[in-house]
């Protein structure tokens, strides 16, 4: 009958019992869930059990995995009890750059011992010509066969000495290889000073067998975070939104073809309920710097664009059109993305990149300008149907008519029901503000000065579509009782009395050019001056 056994770690502890087996046995990493921080990791490894009782080692494991969240699981076998240690000793030695070395530094030794060989070779065979040489002359040897001999004895001597010195060079490059490769061990030893975790576990099995166990367990040492890029290629088509999950781990192994999910949950943020406190709120001081109003998500880095025929078929274009198989699977509390296909995820600082989904969104598109303040025309793309989307807090790359525009930040925290994204600049629709009139009165009778300012706002589309725009001005608003504002001429405009502000929305027509005039006074004591410009 198959069985199957789950066993929990809820906490290490030492086994004292006697096994009649123990086996050290690896296991691979197969799949992933990847939080924003920390990772759930599951394992395979295949075992050989005996009847009875067995006791395998799970060895080179993460040195920083959750005890806690250790769980094995196993088909066919019973789990007795887990527990887990640290291992110091064989994380250098299965380290295969430390490998590589070691064998390396042997193979250098064993070079070096025979070169030193041969060398004493040489030097004995001088020693011995030398003996032969004088024990030749000792015996006074017939002088044609002297000379002869010595001629021998010079080449031969020649011939060792050379061969000696070459021997000598070669000694030294290698001791000077060995040298430099004791030093990368010292510093890998030193770099590797680190422990590797080991998971033991008591199986009971029926009769031998052939089965597999699944190890999973939490580690900190992982992370994804979202970006995206978000592509308008007409103000009268819908905007795409590119999700990519950016994943890294630094667990110290490689993830070789795993089956990845990334969830938008942070198993680390703990699980008890927040207590609320008292909410203080306070006037928000505005930031001077012009921006676009409102919910906006404004571009970091802006760049201007002309209109152009673009071809379709850039590299970015190419990324985006793929169809990456992703599915999605929701709690009441977060989101998974399960991609299907497999991943290698190497254990380094520098994130691999994943598509998770290209959705199309509908979204209405209006220019906003505030010539005071830019003569430049901003486009504003409106989504009203983005809460579906599982967008989280990121980075954005913006791009209008296949141009990099420039980059925002979507803070989905910050955003009602409609999200608004700043599309930047667009020259094709110019924005010219003139002043037309102004001059001063001063009442001859009175103690009163009139100031009177005309403006001039003029539009021009030069784009293929008709578009809609909004136009904000103001005119001063009196911070004083002894300063008396008057708008003469507010151009058609929504004026705002409180604040001043001037606000038209205009749709205007493919090369059209609309005018806007508005005029205000400002009067005030002529002992007094006050600044208009």
């Amino acid at each position: 009958m198959r069985r199957a056994a789950i066993f929990t770690l809820l906490f290490p502890f030492v086994i004292g019992t006697t096994f009649a087996q123990q086996k050290h046995i690896k296991s691979k990493v197969v799949s992933a869930t990847v939080y924003t921080q920390g990772a759930q990791i599951t394992r395979v490894a295949k075992i050989n059990l005996d009847k009875g009782e067995n006791r395998v080692i799970f060895t080179n494991l993460p040195p920083n995995l959750d005890e806690s969240s250790i769980q094995i699981s196993c088909v066919e076998a019973t789990i007795v009890s887990v527990s887990c240690q640290k291992n110091m000793l064989d994380s250098l030695s299965q380290n295969p750059e430390f490998i590589k070395l070691q064998a390396r530094k042997k193979e250098l030794e064993k070079k070096i011992t025979l070169e030193k060989a041969l060398l004493q070779t040489i030097d004995l065979e001088k020693d011995v010509l030398a003996s032969n040489k004088k024990l030749i002359g000792d015996q006074g040897v017939k002088l044609e066969d002297l000379k002869n001999s010595l001629i021998y004895f010079r080449a031969r001597f020649d011939e060792l000495e050379r061969s000696r010195i070459e021997k000598l060079d070669l000694i030294a490059n290698l001791e000077e290889d060995l040298r430099k490769l004791n030093e990368q061990i010292q510093n890998l030893s030193a770099q590797k000073v680190m422990n590797t975790s080991e998971i033991m576990v008591a199986f009971m099995a029926d009769q031998p067998i052939s089965t597999s166990a699944k190890i999973k367990y939490f580690a900190i040492e992982a992370g994804w975070y979202p970006t995206y890029d978000i592509r308008v290629n007409s103000i009268n088509a819908p905007l795409s939104i590119t999700n990519k999950a950016n994943v890294y781990q630094t667990t110290g192994e490689d993830w070789s073809k795993i089956k990845l999910s990334v969830s938008s949950g942070n198993p680390t943020s703990g699980s008890t309920a927040p207590t609320i406190f008292p909410w203080y709120i306070d006037i928000i001081q505005p930031y001077l710097n012009y921006s676009v109003r409102g919910n906006a998500a404004v571009a970091k880095k802006e760049k201007v664009f002309e209109e152009a025929e673009v071809s379709m078929s850039s590299k970015d274009d190419a990324m985006v059109d793929k169809s990456m198989p992703v599915s999605v699977s929701e709690s009441q509390t977060n989101f998974t993305f399960n991609i299907d296909i497999p991943y290698d995820i190497p254990s380094k600082q520098q994130p691999v990149t994943a598509i998770l989904q290209t959705p199309t969104v509908k979204a209405t598109y209006q220019y906003t300008t505030t010539p005071k303040l830019s003569e430049y025309a901003y486009l504003i793309a409106n989504m009203t149907e983005w809460q579906g989307l599982n967008l989280l807090y990121g980075d954005a790359n913006l791009y209008f008519e296949n141009n990099f525009v420039g980059s925002t930040t979507l803070n989905t925290k910050a955003f009602g029901d409609t999200l608004k994204l700043s599309l930047g600049k667009d020259e094709s629709v110019a924005v010219k503000r003139t002043k037309v009139k102004a001059f001063k009165e001063k009442n001859l009778i009175g103690s009163k000065v009139t100031e009177t300012r005309s403006w001039e706002i003029t539009i021009t589309n030069g784009k293929k579509q008709d578009v809609e725009i909004e136009i904000e001005d103001q005119v001063p608003v009196s911070a004083n009782e002894k300063v008396k504002v008057k708008l003469l001429d507010q151009g058609g405009a929504n004026y705002n009395s409180a604040n001043g502000l001037l606000k038209w929305i205009l749709i205007i027509k493919s090369q059209e050019t609309k005018k806007l005039q508005f005029s205000y006074s400002v009067e005030y004591p002529k002992e007094n001056q006050i600044s208009l410009e």
